[in-house]
């Protein structure tokens, strides 16, 4: 019996040290604030609110108000509450297709590491450096977001500005399909 109490307690400690965890006392910053104040090679530590989109090639949280701006997603979790809920729901489509492909955009907060616009080589020459924007990704999203802890992750709700049209549900209005020129 005392082992049976002993384990319900350690078990007890570590849930609650786990939701604990899971919370945070940052302030959730707008993703549009973030991609134009980080400065280039600056590192912030955020909550922030996004449309999750993930593909073949790669992840991104984008929001309607930052005309066609996208950050680069990368997990590196410490906790992965809510890992499984957020791939059900952005591949929903693909799983009741039985394809993979681009998901399905996800409302979520996410906590890390957000990074300004990547610092060009120093071993470049200085007039290259000076016009030369490298980006994070072949998508030239100049802003990435290395996620510690998934806060919430729901559906879209109706209606808004980045939920794919009913005529069309493979296009997404938040997300730019061909980007030639990298975002600033």
């Amino acid at each position: 019996m005392r082992k049976v109490l002993w384990v319900v307690g350690v078990l007890a400690i570590f849930v609650i040290a786990g939701s604990a965890a899971a919370q945070s006392n940052l302030p959730v910053s707008p993703l549009c604030d973030l991609q134009t104040s980080v400065a280039q090679g600056e590192q912030r530590t955020v909550r922030v609110q996004g449309v999750y989109l993930a593909g073949l090639e790669g992840q991104y949280l984008v929001d309607a108000g930052c005309s066609g701006r996208t950050t680069a997603v990368e997990f590196a979790l410490k906790s992965h509450r809510l890992w499984k809920r957020l791939m059900k729901m952005s591949n929903e489509s693909n799983d009741r297709r039985h394809v993979s492909g681009d998901s399905d955009p996800v409302l979520v907060v996410f906590e890390g590491e957000f990074c300004g616009p990547p610092v060009p080589d120093s071993k470049l020459p200085e007039r290259i450096r000076k016009n030369y924007h490298p980006a994070w990704d072949n998508q030239n999203s100049m802003t990435k977001l290395v996620v510690g802890a998934i806060q919430s992750v729901d559906a879209l709700p109706p209606g808004h500005p980045c939920a794919p049209s009913k005529s069309d549900p493979n296009q997404w209005p938040c997300f730019p399909r061909e980007s030639a020129t990298p975002q600033r």
